[in-house]
């Protein structure tokens, strides 16, 4: 993640003062178990080294200011309760849904200038709007002293982005990730329950290489909020067949599902079918990591991967090639691709001895394929979000 003076030095660029908060949230990767947060199931995702910086101090008008570095532009908006809702989305829009539920929740909050750095890719997978948010979460707690939590500020992260001001109907998987990542742990989550375990994963073993297909892709404006809706309509339509009022997705059992997936419309059998065994491959990955089983933790990548392709189809070309590429080099502890998909990043396990001959290895076969080289970002298991005041 980028150095705190960076994001310092641009603070006093811009505002001609030294911030006296400084916030900081990464991104994350899933390892496994795509699409079945939203759904109740289960995820094993790890929080990276790339992430949302923030850096703020107070003002006495009642006033935010809001500077993305990543944009170069500035908001200027005051803070009134109810909070307006600008004309247009754009990337202020995650920082005013996290203000607003504040807000909400009747938390005083002072005027502010804020700058906002980072150095995770957007639109790319990677859980940058989740850690913009738990970046703002975390400032915005310690600035009002209102003592939330680490789960009660993914929780209200969440809230923001499937508030007016995002829209996007996300699951719980990003915000828990950067709010509650720990360095060399992965984290497993029952994202019905909400409880999660942290499970060892020795970056010692394993690097994360994270490829960026550099396909850019728009989460609301993409079919992941149609997927939603197909997986709601299987559960509701399952429910009604069996007799059973089922609270998710992941509570069908595979003998229920057996029984009644030939009464579904296509579409909606083969999201349920995802769902249902790509819960039971993270249980199994979170064996293999325990048993440290490198050969079963390749096999359940890509047996995730063939089903987000040919049952979720969320796939693309560009993601298929890179799997197709990194099974090819033998050496690798398997690939698939991470986040909602229609672009965006794939991931694959190395031995840390290897990346850099990997990396190369993968650069080289997209660009004759695809005549543009992917970008590779090589991560550990990383702690998640901090905010601290600086002197």
């Amino acid at each position: 993640m980028i150095d705190d003076q960076q994001v310092i030095e641009k603070f006093n660029e811009i505002y001609r003062h030294r911030p006296i908060f400084i916030s900081s949230a990464p991104g994350r990767i899933n390892l496994i178990g795509e699409h079945t947060d939203y759904n109740g199931g289960f995820v094993l995702p790890v929080a990276i080294n790339q992430g949302i910086k923030m850096a703020a101090i107070l003002t006495e008008e009642k006033m935010l200011y809001l500077f993305s570095d990543y944009y170069s532009e500035l908001l200027s908006i005051s803070i009134e309760n109810p909070l307006n809702l600008p004309k247009e989305k754009s990337w202020y829009s995650y920082f005013l849904g996290v203000l607003d539920q504040f807000m909400r929740r009747n938390i005083q909050v002072p005027g502010m200038k804020i700058v906002i750095s980072g150095d995770v890719p957007l639109g790319v997978g990677l859980s940058s709007s989740a850690a913009y948010e738990v970046c703002a979460c975390a400032m915005l707690n310690e600035i009002t002293k209102a003592n939330l939590s680490k789960k009660e500020i993914a929780l209200l992260s969440q809230s923001a982005e499937h508030s007016e001001f995002v829209g996007l109907q996300c699951g719980i998987m990003d915000q828990f990730s950067s709010a509650l990542g720990q360095k060399d742990k992965a984290l497993f989550i029952d994202c019905y329950s909400l409880n999660y375990e942290l499970v060892p994963f020795d970056s010692n073993k394993v690097n994360i290489v994270i490829i960026n297909t550099m396909r850019k892709r728009g989460l609301v404006d993409s079919e992941y909020n149609q997927r939603r809706k197909e997986c709601e309509e299987g559960l509701r339509l399952i429910s009604e067949l069996s007799g059973n009022d089922y609270p998710s997705v992941r509570h069908i059992s595979l003998d229920v599902f057996g029984k009644h997936k030939n009464k579904l419309p296509l579409n909606i059998r083969k999201r349920l079918t995802h769902n249902l065994t790509e819960n039971t491959r993270v249980i199994e990955f979170k064996k293999a990591l325990e048993e440290d089983n490198l050969e079963k933790i390749e096999n359940l990548l890509y047996e995730s991967y063939a089903s987000l392709r040919d049952n979720f189809e969320v796939s693309c070309d560009e993601l298929d090639a890179i799997v197709e590429i990194v099974s090819n080099y033998k050496r690798a502890y398997g690939c698939r691709m991470t986040g909602a998909g229609f672009g965006g990043c794939a991931i694959a396990l190395a031995n840390p001895k290897i990346v850099d001959e990997f990396s190369e290895f993968i650069i080289k076969e997209y660009h004759k394929k695809f005549k543009i080289e992917p970008e590779i970002y090589i991560s550990q298991a990383s702690n998640g979000m901090l905010c601290r005041q600086i002197h």
